[in-house]
């Protein structure tokens, strides 16, 4: 009977271990690199960005997002990856910033809170913003009155 419990225990010992490193090996779930974006997001560089939309004379979209933020993993997943959206989000130039990370970008654009998506003009002039968590259908909407 001992015997039995050190397998069991022995057993459990095992597949927690197991787990652990399939977590550790895994990487944070909570970092942006763990993410796989629906587009060409370029992550946090704003000058680079502003750039190019110049030179392309496309529009930016700006995500401003945060990894504690469920509502911006939740645009992401759905609005983000619908294939309508990602069409319209292909003729603009595409940035994500980590508010936590590049926070002067948070006051520059005055963002209040998460998710915000501001669309600027390949001039740098704010055409257009959402706050909030935006369903796939007011995104589309979004970047249609702008792009369309």
């Amino acid at each position: 009977m001992n015997r039995k419990s050190d397998l069991i225990i022995g057993m459990a010992f095992l597949g927690v271990l197991g787990v652990s490193c399939l977590y550790v090996l895994g990487g944070n779930e909570n970092s942006p690199e763990s993410y796989s974006f629906s587009s060409n997001w370029v992550w946090n560089d704003y000058d680079r960005v502003m750039q190019q939309a110049q030179e392309e004379n496309k529009y930016v979209i700006i995500d401003f997002w945060a990894v504690w933020c469920d509502e911006c993993k939740k645009m992401d997943r759905v609005a983000f990856r619908d294939p309508e959206v990602c069409r319209l989000l292909g003729r603009c130039v595409l940035l994500k910033v980590d508010v936590d990370v590049i926070p002067e970008l948070k006051s520059q654009f005055r963002v209040m809170g998460m998710p915000t998506v501001v669309i600027v003009s390949p001039e740098g002039d704010e055409v257009s913003r959402a706050v909030g968590y935006q369903t796939t259908e007011q995104i589309k909407r979004l970047l249609m009155e702008v792009l369309e």
